[in-house]
């Protein structure tokens, strides 16, 4: 439990929904021993931060705009000795700051969102990017987004 690869997926029967799939993984991060409670109850009142897919590894914590497999577009949460937090992101090099409490680590992945970040969407990077690329005018609505599956003849 804790790695990125034990999170729901959707079935090639019958895909959960959005709303389904995010909220299992946060609420097995809610009530997972080794985790910071702390961080986690903070990340998950922030509505923004709640619509995205959570994962946890080494107890850092990472979210995705994808349930599949991951965006990697969004800033994460890492643990500094004596209880403060760094938050960096996308990649490992880039640093958006540090914080002494839960909320302000909160508030800084919020800041570092990528423009027009919606909910996580059922399905891969491959469905995300297809959806990112699209005109305005094709992009499904935010309940079609939710629920929509990846085609496999995509």
């Amino acid at each position: 439990m804790g790695w990125i690869d034990d999170v729901p997926r959707p079935s090639d029967e019958a895909a959960p929904g959005r709303d389904s799939v995010v909220e299992a993984a946060w609420q097995r991060l809610l009530h997972t021993e080794y985790m910071d409670t702390e961080l986690v109850r903070a990340a998950y009142a922030e509505p923004l931060l709640r619509q995205l897919h959570p994962s946890s590894s080494h107890q850092d914590l990472h979210f995705s705009r994808c349930t599949g497999n991951w965006s990697w577009d969004i800033p994460f949460i890492m643990h500094l000795p004596g209880g403060r937090y760094l938050v960096a992101g996308p990649s490992r090099s880039q640093i958006v700051g540090e914080a002494d409490t839960a909320e302000e680590t909160v508030a800084l992945v919020v800041s570092g969102l990528p423009p027009g970040c919606g909910p996580a969407i059922v399905g891969g990077r491959d469905e995300l990017d297809r959806l990112d690329r699209a005109p305005a005018d094709q992009i499904p609505v935010d309940d079609e987004r939710r629920s929509h599956a990846p085609d496999p003849t995509d």
